[in-house]
């Protein structure tokens, strides 16, 4: 049986969870999103807003390794029953999360594959704003977290393949082509 987690990463407001829905809405795989998992851990419904100052609360860092931990959980479980295929979306910014993500994957006999999401800073703010006016929304991130989380966030490193560099200011149908052309080169696609 071939496994495999698709990692979606990077930044607030760069399309993580555009692309991560829209992929497994395409593909059939399921979605562990952080931002569902952070609220239901915090006994919140996915829509109500918790506008902490950057990490405080439940974006704290204890607060973000019981999320993260809650993740590979649930995606554990996943490949346990019968999913061979499972989508995590979260900005894995740190080294850290993105090792426990392949500790995940050579217990359960997995590969794993990243994909950096990024786009232009203008187009991040803009959807930033727009964000904040979606009563549906579940992200809590806000522009003015954004240059908090760009320090905050570990460069990639060598471990962090195989890796799509995707940018996600292109059109939607692009940017699925370009992921389904990544994951159907990997070995054993």
């Amino acid at each position: 049986m071939d496994r495999l987690l698709v990692v979606i990463f990077g930044l607030m407001g760069v399309g993580k969870t555009t692309v991560a829905r829209a992929l497994g809405e395409a593909r059939g795989w399921p979605v562990i999103h952080s931002d569902a998992v952070r609220k239901a851990l915090a006994g919140l419904a996915p829509t109500t807003p918790a506008l902490f100052e950057f990490g405080q609360g439940i974006y704290s860092k204890d607060f973000s390794q019981k999320t993260y931990t809650e993740m590979r959980r649930r995606a554990g479980e996943l490949l346990d029953s019968g999913d061979t295929r499972v989508i995590l979306d979260a900005s894995f910014k740190s080294v850290g999360e993105r090792d426990r993500v392949r500790e995940l994957a050579r217990e359960k006999e997995a590969r794993v594959a990243f994909i950096y999401c990024f786009c232009p800073k203008e187009l991040v703010r803009e959807r930033l704003l727009k964000r904040r006016a979606d009563r549906q929304a579940i992200s809590d991130g806000r522009l003015e977290l954004l240059d908090l989380q760009v320090e905050d966030f570990e460069p990639l490193t060598g471990a962090d393949q195989p890796l799509l560099r995707l940018d996600t200011g292109q059109e939607l149908a692009k940017v699925l082509q370009e992921v389904n052309g990544f994951l159907d080169s990997l070995p054993g696609s």
